[in-house]
């Protein structure tokens, strides 16, 4: 019977029989609508290979993923897949792409370029803040972020980073004092978390004028950043992972320590929230003050971005740039000390500069000119960057429409992602991907961190990316290539590093290979390495 209503109108209209042409017509447009949609919706998605053929019901391949070192399996599935395939996850399809000329087209800004996917970074926006505001890395690129990335690039343009050297290099030179008293007494030393106190540092003073004091202090107590941070980390890849521990009706003790985890997301978000007050309490900016504190207040009073956003934009610089630095000098201190050779010839090339210490000389002082100078120390950090690229497998991006991704042809609303760590070691990209070969960089030029390993072949694609590229690259990359090479010239001026033997080698390290967030190692060791002198070690050398 037809609804009240339309009934009535139905007895005036012309009676049209199941034979009728008009009837005919209509069934033949419904059913060409219809396949089209159905088309629509699945286009090349069964054509693209993967692990999805053979996903169980429900969770899909997540049981594959939720071990610490699930970056390598991204890996093994591209050395098995290629570059791109497709996986299931319980509630949604996840397109995996290595391919070098498809991940140019999707980082740039042609017609087959994806935005960030808001959704997938919302666990991150719940930890920067109360209400999961967007951020630079969580929002997609709408007008607030484009006046935002505006603003704080200015203060990382390199006419007002260069100013910032002289932070990094003294709290470097108080790291290196602080060392070499761990190093008399010929005790290991977690070189993971003592990198990761200069970053947190040169952060707080370099952007927001704030000591947080971590390489002067001995342990810090429960409540600092620098053990918050890494819980709030934890949390945020426990929340990727089960979705469910994010649900606020739900009580906490359901999840293990996850109690824990929300109450590092209250003292972060408290932390930020102090910052803030401080930085206003301090009065408006100089005019002459382009650092990222003094823009976002700039932004708040005069830009119409709501303080919520604000902080949430304080937080995720945070994230950016302190496990990410850290880690990635930490890491290339890892493959200096494993492979023979490649940490002698850093120190020859140092020597030639006078920033080693020899036998009764004290190197001179690093400059910031010295930087660009020092090559093979560049070779070795990309090399270290491409084997353990520490933003290792989170860059979500999202098909607003129906898009060519290499020869398939993906529909709307699929989550697309360019994980680095497979990226940079899949051997569809690199020949000897699982060797440290500084060499392979000697051609390429210091400056360049996006490179096509491929390149001979005429395409214009990209196999090696760790600050990102296009318009949604690392904002701060200039602070952080500039704090690595000055941590690592310093350290390696200074010391000669071997790593400790309860690290079990490299395959020691290899089994605790952990991603949360970044590409770290699990537990409470580190990276844990044994440091002598460098002019104590020539010393007994030379008596030897």
């Amino acid at each position: 019977m037809a609804p009240w209503g339309l009934s009535e109108a139905l007895r005036g209209a012309p009676q049209l029989g199941w034979d009728s042409p008009a009837v005919a017509g209509f069934l033949l447009v419904a059913a060409i609508a219809v396949y089209l949609l159905t088309r629509e919706s699945r286009l090349d998605m069964a054509k693209v290979p993967g692990p999805w053929r053979k996903a169980l019901p429900l969770v899909g391949n997540l049981l594959d993923l939720i071990t610490p070192d699930h970056h390598r399996q991204l890996v093994t599935w591209a050395n098995e897949f290629g570059g791109i395939y497709r996986l299931k996850m319980p509630f949604e399809d996840v397109l995996i792409v290595t391919e070098p000329q498809a991940v140019a087209d999707i980082m740039g800004r042609g017609d087959r370029s994806l935005d960030k996917s808001q959704a997938a970074y919302g666990h991150v926006s719940q930890m920067v803040s109360a209400q999961g505001h967007p951020n630079l890395l969580t929002s997609a690129s709408d007008e607030k972020w484009k006046k935002v990335r505006k603003a704080v690039a200015v203060s990382f343009s390199m006419r007002h980073i260069r100013p910032k050297f002289g932070i990094v290099l003294e709290r470097v030179n108080d790291m290196v004092k602080k060392l070499g008293e761990g190093a008399e007494t010929g005790q290991s030393i977690d070189m993971d978390r003592a990198a990761l106190r200069v970053t947190l540092d040169v952060i707080g003073l370099a952007a927001f004028g704030h000591d947080f004091e971590c390489v002067k202090q001995g342990v810090p107590n429960r409540d600092h950043l620098l053990r918050v941070l890494p819980r709030c980390f934890t949390e945020v890849e426990l929340r990727m992972m089960n979705p469910f521990r994010a649900v606020k009706a739900l009580p906490r003790m359901l999840f293990r320590n996850g109690d824990k985890g929300k109450k590092s997301f209250d003292r972060f978000q408290a932390e930020m929230t102090r910052l803030l007050e401080e930085m206003k309490a301090r009065g408006p900016p100089a005019e002459d003050d382009f650092s990222i504190g003094a823009q976002l207040l700039r932004l708040e009073k005069e830009g119409g971005v709501s303080t919520e956003r604000i902080l949430s934009e304080i937080g995720i610089l945070f994230v950016e740039g302190f496990e990410t630095t850290g880690h990635t000098i930490s890491w290339t201190l890892f493959c200096l000390a494993t492979n023979p050779g490649a940490q002698e010839r850093v120190a020859e090339e140092l020597d030639a500069a006078g920033l080693l210490s020899n036998p009764g000389q004290t190197a001179r002082e690093l400059e910031f000119q010295d930087l660009n100078k020092l090559t093979y120390l560049a070779c070795c950090i990309k090399e270290a960057m491409r084997m353990y690229p520490v933003v290792s497998v989170a860059n979500a991006r999202i098909t607003g429409k129906p898009t060519c991704v290499g020869p398939y042809t993906i529909p709307a609303g699929v989550l697309t992602a360019v994980p680095l760590y497979a990226l940079h070691n899949t051997k569809h990209n690199w020949s000897n991907a699982g060797q440290f070969m500084p060499e392979r960089w000697h051609d390429v030029p210091t400056e360049t961190y996006t490179y096509n390993s491929k390149r001979n072949d005429g395409a214009a694609g990209i196999t090696f990316m760790p600050f990102n590229h296009g318009p949604r690259n690392c904002v701060g990359q200039s602070l952080a290539k500039m704090e690595v090479v000055t941590v690592l010239a310093k350290l390696l001026g200074s010391f000669q590093f071997r790593l400790a033997p309860e690290m079990g080698g490299v395959e020691g390290i290899t089994r605790r290979e952990s991603t949360h967030l970044t590409l770290q190692t699990v537990g409470t060791q580190g990276i844990r390495m044994i440091l002598t002198r460098r002019g104590q070690l020539q010393t007994e050398f030379h008596v030897a």
